[in-house]
């Protein structure tokens, strides 16, 4: 999974569409690289402790890494901003999430043509 630096992530969140599921805020802009790279966006407004703000990350990129499989094939720049809600969850209960987005993505992508 690629991930995206300060700069890329600017672009994106000033740029790119957005969309929301249950846990997440998902931005999201169209790459000419043929495969996505993922950003996360967690702040201290989400959580004061950094503990949890590491463990949603940890636990968004394993749903990603299990559910994700349709978004490997979409060229797109995605960044993940994750909602209060998702504190205390498990991978298995974001996978609907995860299902959201690479549905969504795959009909916007086709919506313009790619």
């Amino acid at each position: 999974m690629e991930t995206l630096k300060g700069g890329t992530i600017r672009e994106v969140m000033e740029t790119g569409g957005r969309f929301y599921t249950d846990h997440l805020i998902v931005l999201y802009r169209k790459n000419d690289l043929g495969r996505p790279r993922f950003g996360f966006v967690i702040s201290k407004k989400f959580s004061k402790r950094a503990v949890d703000r590491n463990r949603t990350r940890r636990v968004i990129k394993e749903a990603l890494r299990l559910y994700g499989e349709d978004l490997n094939k979409l060229g797109y720049d995605i960044i993940l901003v994750p909602k209060k809600g998702i504190l205390g969850k498990k991978t298995w209960e974001i996978a609907p999430d995860i299902k959201t987005i690479g549905q969504l993505l795959e009909k916007n992508a086709e919506k313009s043509g790619s």
